[in-house]
This record gives structure tokens, sequence and C-alpha cells, in this order.
């Protein structure tokens, strides 16, 4: 009976449970703002055409087979590899952990931005010049990388609080952690992002936000460059290559339908960026109307911190104190939401692998994580912490992820039999549509997003590429020593087991011996 309930407390309680959890996982501040810029700086309706076909040529086949991996192996990310690739694989699947942990660094200070701004817009504290409030009483930024400047209080408090609030849910089981917050808290968003959407509309002015949002610019669909960029940031979006979805998959039980349940995460990702974007241009269309400035001037980056922290706290103060303070309240809410659900993946991503290659328990493996997590994200709570952000995301977050994912498709799709051959992929004698993209049309689009993104990183050399080649060596090498570490800690525990069992087997028989 013990082991039964066991059992059920380690996987997920529903399928619905399990989408909503891997919808949280996907969802990021991207999501909420960012996309809709850079719809309209791309094309505008005209961008959603190459972002369809990314996503269905790329993002749900990757969604299936990391799906997949987990589902039938019942591994994280380096088991499975290791399982299929031996050694090598180990050291593979440990650079993607490794990648899991500085993203995760630096994501829960960003997840701790939406905190403390949250409290500034309940308070009414952000000054009319809230661009110098974010970059110089806030960030306190510095000029350059090599610039530390000093800390910032409110970061590092709010940082904290976000640390605080993802161990309480990751140290305890899925069902109970992760399963019951994101069923509460990612529906939640999707009504709040929906109403904020339907509300605007109906302001003055507010139903031109879908023509500045979705006016097609067909010449930008033969800009080569978009179409990278589109691939790119749907790779990075749906947390492709890191081992986030095998680790939140290996918790499946036989109920589960994969396909279906990616296809889902894929549609609710895509949604919740959809929809956030309504609500952004109809507020930034209303504003345009009653203030009489043209809408490009106050939409003018694309950037998700301009855009969330500076350009946002002064719309705001359209709507006048009250209804001011209780919208920015409701939008940073928001923001934290997509971004505390993002932070458990990666906790979980990386405590799954701890807990099974050191063999130690789950809220071990999620405390040790979180202390680790931690410490890297100390230093982005620093002066420099942007520049170190910018030397640091084409590596973790682009050529890192590319190579994970090729070497996802590379060795289970051809070299694992076990996965390769599962039923999923077959429809009678013939691959699905979105197996055929995943064996063959996805490897040669990542294949060409990695060159170009290597000829670039080569063709100069600078301090930031200096920063992240330095990652990349360092985190080579601990992969390397996490792989071995291990090994060893599996043998001594098989060599303890196997004497303890030698032991009884002696004292069993002497005991018997002794009866006679």
């Amino acid at each position: 009976m013990s082991n039964n309930h066991e059992i059920s407390d380690t996987t997920w309680k529903s399928q619905a449970g399990f989408i909503w959890s891997l919808i949280g996982s996907a969802v990021g501040f991207a999501n909420i703002l960012s996309f809709s810029a850079q719809v309209y700086k791309n094309g505008g309706g005209a961008f959603l055409i190459p972002y369809c076909m990314a996503l269905f040529m790329l993002g749900i086949p990757l969604l299936i087979l990391e799906g997949i991996i987990g589902y039938r192996m019942k591994s994280p990310l380096v088991s499975a590899y290791g399982s299929v690739w031996g050694r090598a694989g180990k050291t593979l699947g440990w650079m993607a952990v490794l990648a899991c942990l500085s993203i995760g660094g630096f994501y829960i200070v960003l997840t701790g931005y939406s905190v403390a701004y949250t409290y500034f817009a309940a308070v009414n504290a952000i000054p009319d010049d809230s661009k110098g409030f974010f970059i110089d009483s806030f960030l306190k930024t510095t000029a350059g990388l090599t610039d530390f400047g000093q800390f910032s209080v409110p970061i590092i408090f709010s940082t904290l609080a976000v640390v605080a609030i993802t161990w309480f849910v990751m140290a305890r089981n899925v069902r109970d952690g992760i399963e019951r917050i994101c069923s509460i808290f990612m529906p939640l968003l999707v009504v709040i992002m929906t109403s904020f959407a339907i509300i605007v509309a109906f302001l003055p002015g507010g139903m031109d936000g879908w023509q500045y949002y979705l006016k097609p610019d067909f010449a930008k669909l033969v800009d080569p460059n978009l179409w990278r960029d589109i691939f790119g940031q749907l790779f990075f979006s749906l947390s492709l290559g890191l081992g986030i979805v095998v680790g939140y998959s290996r918790h499946t039980g036989k109920e589960i339908n994969i396909p279906k349940a990616m296809m889902y995460v894929a549609i609710g990702d895509f949604a919740v960026s959809f929809i956030s974007g309504a609500a952004i241009f109809g507020c930034l269309a209303h504003v345009s109307y009653t203030q009489q400035i043209s809408f490009a001037s106050i939409l003018t980056s694309d950037s998700t911190f301009e855009i969330g922290f500076i350009v946002f706290p002064q719309i705001f103060k359209v709507f006048g104190p009250i209804l001011g303070q209780i919208i920015g309240v409701i939008f940073f809410f928001c923001i934290f939401i997509a971004g505390i659900t993002g932070v458990f993946s990666i906790v979980e991503s990386i405590a799954g692998n701890v807990e099974v290659e050191f063999q130690t328990s789950r809220k071990r493996a999620v405390s040790a994580t979180i202390v680790a997590m931690t410490c890297v994200a100390m230093f982005f709570c620093m002066g420099n912490a942007s520049h170190l952000i910018d030397a640091l995301v084409p590596m973790v977050m682009g050529t890192n992820m590319l190579i994970g994912g090729l070497a996802l498709i590379l060795i289970f799709q051809y070299a694992c039999p076990t996965i390769k051959n599962d039923s999923v992929w077959i429809s009678g004698n013939r691959l699905r549509p979105y197996a055929f993209c995943l064996k063959y049309i996805a490897p040669a689009i990542l294949g060409i997003i990695l060159i170009g993104n290597l000829s670039q990183e080569f063709q100069s050399f600078d301090l930031e590429k200096g920063v992240r080649w330095t990652w990349f060596i360092f985190a080579l090498v601990s992969a390397c020593t996490l792989t071995r570490v291990a090994e060893r800690k599996a043998k001594a525990t098989a060599s303890k087991v196997n004497a303890s069992e030698a032991y009884q087997g002696n004292k069993d028989l002497n005991d018997t011996l002794e009866m006679f």
C-alpha cells in the first residue's frame, strides 16, 4: 500500500496538471512582454506565418521527442543520455544541466524584478522618470562588464523571496508542489490577460491596437534574419534542448498521451503570447489616442526589460493614481507568475538529475540545487548584471541550446532503438508528419542556425565573447568531473550493497547451521 502511495506521489495527478505545468515552464517574460513587440517590428500579421511554420516544423516535434524520452525511460536527461551513449552522453547531459543552473541564476533575479515592481506599483513608488529609476536606482547599472559596481539591496531581497517560494514548492512531490501551483496560477494568468485584452479593447482608441499589432508587412518575409530569429526565439520559448521537458515527462503515468499533451503545450504557449500582445497593444493604442502621440514613439524597443519596467510604468500613470496602481499590480503579478513557474521547471530539471545520479533524496537534491542557484544569482545582483547577462545569453540560451537540440535528435532518433522505434512516430507504415520534420528537417534547420551563430562568434573577439567561451570551457570541465564523481559514488554504493547482502547471507547461513 505504501509503495503504491509513493509511486502516485511521484507522478502527475492528471494530464491537465501535467500540461499546465509544462505551459508554466514554457511561458516566461518574453511571452508577456516582448513577443508582441517582435511581431510589430517584424511584419505584423506576416510574422505569424513563419512563426506557425516554425512551431509545427521544430517546436512540436522536439517537444514530443523530449516528452517520449522522459515517458519511456523514466529518467532525467543525464541518465537518459548515459543509457544510450555512456560516459560521453552523461557529460553532454551535465552540460545541459549546468546551462540550466546558469540560466536559473539570472532567472530568479529577473523574477525578483517582478516581485519588487509589484510592490512599487502597489505603493505608487515609481517616479515619472521610470527609466532613471530602473537603470540607476534599482539596477545600479555600471558603464561596462568589468565595472562590477555595487549590490542592489531591493534586488537581493526580492531574489531571496523568490528563492524561498521556490524551495517551499519544489521540496514537495510533483503533485503537491509544481502541479498544484501551476494548475491554479497558469489558468489565472490566462484569465487575467484575456480580461485585460477585452477591457482595453473597449477603451478609447483601444481597438486600433489590433491594427498596429497585426497589420501585415509581407516584404519582411524575404529577410533571412527574420526566419533565423523566429526559429531561435521559438527554441528558447519552449525550453528545448535543456532537458526540462524530459525532467517533467519522467513523472508521467501510463494514462498520459504525450503527443496530445505537447500539442496543447505548444498551442498554450503561443496563445498566452498572442493574448498578452493584444492586451499590451490595446493599452498602447489607448495611450496613443488619448495623448495624441504617435504609436511608434511609444514602442521604440523590443527589449523585454524596457517594455516591462520602463515603458509600462509610464503608461500606468495615464490611468490615474488609483486605477494605475491596480493595473500595475495586476500586470507585474502576471509577470511574476510567468517567471516563477519557469524557475520551478529549471529547478526540477537540475534537481532531478542530481537526485538520480547521486542517489539522494528529492529534498536534498532540491536544496542543493537552490543553494547553488542562489550563489550564481548573486553575480546578477550587482551593477554589471545587465552586461553579464548580455555576454552569457548567446551561449547558454543560444549555441549551447542548439547543440543540445541537435544532440537529442541525433542520439535518440538515430542511435536509441527504444525511442526511434516508438509507435508514436509511425502511422501505418509511414512516418507521421511531425516525425518526418523531427528526423530530417529539424536537424538541417538547427545545423544551419548553429553554423551561422558560430561563424559570427569567430569573426572577431571581444570581452563578451571571452566570457561566454570561458563559461563553455568551465562547463565542459565541470560536466566531465560530475560524470566521474557520480560514477564513483554509484560504484561505492553498489559495493556497500553487495557487502551488506553478502554479510546478511553469511549471517543467515550461520543461523541455519546453529539450528542443527
